[in-house]
Protein backbone atom coordinates (compact mmCIF):
# COMPACT_ATOMS: atom_id res chain seq x y z
CA UNK A 1 0.00 0.00 0.00
CA UNK A 2 1.40 3.39 -0.97
CA UNK A 3 1.88 5.94 1.77
CA UNK A 4 -0.69 8.16 0.04
CA UNK A 5 -3.28 5.35 0.05
CA UNK A 6 -2.50 4.56 3.67
CA UNK A 7 -2.84 8.19 4.78
CA UNK A 8 -6.08 8.62 2.84
CA UNK A 9 -7.61 5.46 4.26
CA UNK A 10 -6.46 6.32 7.78
CA UNK A 11 -8.02 9.77 7.62
CA UNK A 12 -11.28 8.36 6.32
CA UNK A 13 -11.41 5.69 9.02
CA UNK A 14 -10.68 8.36 11.66
CA UNK A 15 -13.53 10.50 10.33
CA UNK A 16 -15.88 7.52 10.29
CA UNK A 17 -14.92 6.58 13.84
CA UNK A 18 -15.40 10.13 15.13
CA UNK A 19 -18.83 10.27 13.48
CA UNK A 20 -19.79 6.93 15.03
CA UNK A 21 -18.73 8.04 18.52
CA UNK A 22 -20.67 11.27 18.08
CA UNK A 23 -23.77 9.26 17.14
CA UNK A 24 -23.67 7.58 20.55
CA UNK A 25 -24.20 10.83 22.38
CA UNK A 26 -27.59 11.06 24.05
CA UNK A 27 -28.29 7.34 23.96
CA UNK A 28 -29.55 5.69 27.13
CA UNK A 29 -27.56 3.13 29.07
CA UNK A 30 -29.83 0.32 27.92
CA UNK A 31 -29.38 1.40 24.28
CA UNK A 32 -25.59 1.45 24.67
CA UNK A 33 -25.63 -2.01 26.25
CA UNK A 34 -27.68 -3.33 23.33
CA UNK A 35 -25.11 -1.79 20.95
CA UNK A 36 -22.12 -3.37 22.75
CA UNK A 37 -21.22 -5.80 19.91
CA UNK A 38 -21.43 -2.98 17.37
CA UNK A 39 -19.30 -0.66 19.51
CA UNK A 40 -16.71 -3.40 20.06
CA UNK A 41 -16.52 -4.16 16.34
CA UNK A 42 -16.08 -0.48 15.39
CA UNK A 43 -13.36 0.01 17.99
CA UNK A 44 -11.41 -3.05 16.86
CA UNK A 45 -11.68 -2.08 13.20
CA UNK A 46 -10.56 1.48 13.86
CA UNK A 47 -7.47 0.18 15.66
CA UNK A 48 -6.53 -2.77 13.43
CA UNK A 49 -8.18 -2.60 10.00
CA UNK A 50 -5.51 -0.42 8.40
CA UNK A 51 -2.71 -2.89 9.24
CA UNK A 52 -4.76 -5.79 7.79
CA UNK A 53 -5.18 -4.13 4.36
CA UNK A 54 -3.05 -4.72 1.29
CA UNK A 55 -3.07 -2.50 -1.84
CA UNK A 56 -6.20 -4.03 -3.33
CA UNK A 57 -8.08 -3.89 -0.02
CA UNK A 58 -7.22 -0.23 0.47
CA UNK A 59 -8.22 0.69 -3.08
CA UNK A 60 -11.53 -1.14 -2.64
CA UNK A 61 -12.36 0.46 0.73
CA UNK A 62 -11.61 3.94 -0.54
CA UNK A 63 -14.52 3.60 -2.96
CA UNK A 64 -16.86 4.04 0.05
CA UNK A 65 -17.56 7.21 1.96
CA UNK A 66 -17.84 5.19 5.18
CA UNK A 67 -15.63 2.11 4.83
CA UNK A 68 -15.74 1.57 8.60
CA UNK A 69 -19.50 1.03 8.51
CA UNK A 70 -19.23 -1.19 5.44
CA UNK A 71 -16.80 -3.53 7.16
CA UNK A 72 -18.41 -3.24 10.59
CA UNK A 73 -21.45 -5.39 9.86
CA UNK A 74 -19.34 -8.23 8.49
CA UNK A 75 -16.83 -8.03 11.36
CA UNK A 76 -19.57 -7.92 13.99
CA UNK A 77 -21.04 -11.16 12.67
CA UNK A 78 -17.56 -12.69 12.73
CA UNK A 79 -16.82 -11.88 16.36
CA UNK A 80 -20.32 -12.65 17.65
CA UNK A 81 -20.95 -15.80 15.59
CA UNK A 82 -17.56 -17.42 16.22
CA UNK A 83 -17.07 -20.00 18.98
CA UNK A 84 -14.64 -18.41 21.44
CA UNK A 85 -14.70 -21.29 23.95
CA UNK A 86 -11.08 -22.21 23.20
CA UNK A 87 -9.82 -18.70 23.81
CA UNK A 88 -12.04 -18.36 26.88
CA UNK A 89 -10.67 -21.62 28.28
CA UNK A 90 -7.14 -20.31 27.90
CA UNK A 91 -8.17 -17.02 29.49
CA UNK A 92 -9.68 -18.83 32.49
CA UNK A 93 -6.51 -20.88 32.89
CA UNK A 94 -4.48 -17.65 32.99
CA UNK A 95 -6.83 -16.16 35.58
CA UNK A 96 -6.48 -19.25 37.77
CA UNK A 97 -2.69 -19.16 37.48
CA UNK A 98 -2.53 -15.44 38.27
CA UNK A 99 -4.79 -15.76 41.31
CA UNK A 100 -3.92 -19.24 42.56
CA UNK A 101 -1.97 -18.21 45.67
CA UNK A 102 -4.59 -15.68 46.77
CA UNK A 103 -7.51 -18.08 46.41
CA UNK A 104 -5.67 -21.01 47.98
CA UNK A 105 -5.27 -18.87 51.07
CA UNK A 106 -8.95 -17.96 50.99
CA UNK A 107 -9.91 -21.62 50.53
CA UNK A 108 -8.05 -22.66 53.70
CA UNK A 109 -11.19 -22.72 55.78
CA UNK A 110 -10.45 -25.05 58.67
CA UNK A 111 -12.50 -28.21 58.96
CA UNK A 112 -14.24 -28.65 62.28
CA UNK A 113 -15.27 -31.44 64.61
CA UNK A 114 -18.58 -32.02 62.86
CA UNK A 115 -16.66 -33.06 59.73
CA UNK A 116 -14.87 -35.91 61.50
CA UNK A 117 -16.96 -39.04 61.01
CA UNK A 118 -15.24 -41.27 63.58
CA UNK A 119 -13.04 -40.44 66.55
CA UNK A 120 -9.35 -41.23 66.09
CA UNK A 121 -8.15 -44.82 66.05
CA UNK A 122 -4.79 -44.52 67.81
CA UNK A 123 -1.64 -46.61 67.91
CA UNK A 124 0.91 -46.02 70.70
CA UNK A 125 3.42 -48.66 69.63
CA UNK A 126 5.74 -46.28 67.80
CA UNK A 127 7.86 -43.33 68.84
CA UNK A 128 4.92 -41.06 68.03
CA UNK A 129 1.22 -41.46 68.59
CA UNK A 130 -0.26 -42.47 65.24
CA UNK A 131 -3.92 -41.81 64.64
CA UNK A 132 -6.30 -42.56 61.79
CA UNK A 133 -9.18 -40.12 61.45
CA UNK A 134 -12.12 -40.73 59.13
CA UNK A 135 -13.14 -37.41 57.61
CA UNK A 136 -16.10 -36.18 55.57
CA UNK A 137 -15.12 -32.82 54.10
CA UNK A 138 -14.01 -31.70 50.62
CA UNK A 139 -10.29 -32.45 50.60
CA UNK A 140 -9.93 -30.90 47.15
CA UNK A 141 -11.08 -27.51 48.36
CA UNK A 142 -9.25 -27.72 51.69
CA UNK A 143 -5.94 -29.30 50.65
CA UNK A 144 -5.92 -28.88 46.83
CA UNK A 145 -5.72 -32.69 46.55
CA UNK A 146 -8.22 -34.23 44.14
CA UNK A 147 -9.22 -37.92 44.52
CA UNK A 148 -11.40 -39.57 41.88
CA UNK A 149 -15.09 -39.89 42.65
CA UNK A 150 -14.81 -43.58 43.57
CA UNK A 151 -11.76 -43.15 45.81
CA UNK A 152 -11.87 -43.27 49.60
CA UNK A 153 -9.57 -41.23 51.80
CA UNK A 154 -8.67 -40.74 55.42
CA UNK A 155 -6.36 -38.56 57.45
CA UNK A 156 -3.35 -40.02 59.26
CA UNK A 157 -1.57 -37.93 61.88
CA UNK A 158 1.57 -38.53 63.94
CA UNK A 159 1.89 -36.64 67.18
CA UNK A 160 4.81 -36.31 69.59
CA UNK A 161 3.43 -35.41 73.04
CA UNK A 162 6.84 -34.09 74.17
CA UNK A 163 7.61 -31.67 71.34
CA UNK A 164 3.88 -31.33 70.57
CA UNK A 165 4.74 -31.59 66.87
CA UNK A 166 2.02 -32.98 64.62
CA UNK A 167 2.36 -34.23 61.05
CA UNK A 168 -0.45 -35.24 58.73
CA UNK A 169 -0.88 -37.26 55.55
CA UNK A 170 -3.89 -37.95 53.40
CA UNK A 171 -4.22 -41.59 52.36
CA UNK A 172 -6.17 -41.92 49.11
CA UNK A 173 -7.28 -45.43 48.11
CA UNK A 174 -8.10 -46.00 44.47
CA UNK A 175 -11.71 -47.18 44.21
CA UNK A 176 -10.86 -49.21 41.10
CA UNK A 177 -7.76 -51.25 41.96
CA UNK A 178 -7.29 -50.52 45.66
CA UNK A 179 -3.91 -48.86 45.20
CA UNK A 180 -2.95 -46.21 47.72
CA UNK A 181 -1.18 -42.90 47.46
CA UNK A 182 -0.06 -40.62 50.26
CA UNK A 183 -0.21 -36.84 50.20
CA UNK A 184 1.47 -34.76 52.89
CA UNK A 185 -0.93 -32.01 54.01
CA UNK A 186 -0.54 -29.02 56.28
CA UNK A 187 -3.07 -28.58 59.03
CA UNK A 188 -3.99 -25.15 60.28
CA UNK A 189 -3.23 -24.42 63.96
CA UNK A 190 -6.92 -24.59 64.88
CA UNK A 191 -7.21 -28.01 63.17
CA UNK A 192 -4.16 -29.33 65.01
CA UNK A 193 -5.53 -28.12 68.33
CA UNK A 194 -8.92 -29.69 67.64
CA UNK A 195 -7.40 -33.07 66.65
CA UNK A 196 -5.07 -33.20 69.66
CA UNK A 197 -8.00 -32.33 71.91
CA UNK A 198 -10.06 -35.12 70.35
CA UNK A 199 -7.22 -37.62 70.85
CA UNK A 200 -6.97 -36.51 74.46
CA UNK A 201 -10.70 -37.07 75.02
CA UNK A 202 -10.56 -40.58 73.54
CA UNK A 203 -7.61 -41.47 75.78
CA UNK A 204 -9.38 -40.24 78.89
CA UNK A 205 -12.57 -42.08 77.97
CA UNK A 206 -11.10 -45.40 76.82
CA UNK A 207 -7.85 -45.63 78.77
CA UNK A 208 -8.62 -43.51 81.82
CA UNK A 209 -5.37 -41.61 81.39
CA UNK A 210 -4.05 -38.55 79.57
CA UNK A 211 -2.67 -38.78 76.05
CA UNK A 212 0.89 -38.20 77.24
CA UNK A 213 0.65 -40.73 80.07
CA UNK A 214 -0.80 -43.34 77.74
CA UNK A 215 1.98 -42.68 75.24
CA UNK A 216 4.60 -42.94 78.00
CA UNK A 217 3.20 -46.33 79.03
CA UNK A 218 3.67 -47.71 75.52
CA UNK A 219 6.67 -45.78 74.19
CA UNK A 220 9.16 -48.40 72.88
CA UNK A 221 12.26 -46.50 74.01
CA UNK A 222 10.92 -45.77 77.50
CA UNK A 223 9.70 -49.34 78.01
CA UNK A 224 12.38 -51.35 76.23
CA UNK A 225 13.88 -52.46 79.56
CA UNK A 226 10.42 -53.32 80.97
CA UNK A 227 8.56 -55.06 78.13
CA UNK A 228 6.26 -56.82 80.59
CA UNK A 229 4.76 -53.40 81.44
CA UNK A 230 3.81 -52.62 77.88
CA UNK A 231 0.09 -52.65 77.26
CA UNK A 232 -2.01 -52.99 74.16
CA UNK A 233 -1.41 -49.66 72.48
CA UNK A 234 -4.62 -49.20 70.48
CA UNK A 235 -7.89 -47.57 71.40
CA UNK A 236 -10.99 -46.75 69.42
CA UNK A 237 -14.25 -45.04 70.17
CA UNK A 238 -17.09 -44.39 67.73
CA UNK A 239 -18.81 -41.07 68.01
Amino acid sequence: MTSEQKDTLKNRLDENYAAFIDSLQGKTVSELIAMAPEITAVQQLHEELLDACDDDDAAFLLRFDDPLEVVRGYWESEITGYDHSGEMGHMLWRIREDNQDEFEQQDEKPFDRDEIILDPVMDFSGKEVAAYIEIGFDVGRRFQVYPNLDDSYGLYVKYDPVSQALRAELCIEDGYDGGKRWETVLLLPSEQKMIIGLMEEVCQKDMGRSLRDTWTDHHPAINREKPHLKKNGRCQHER
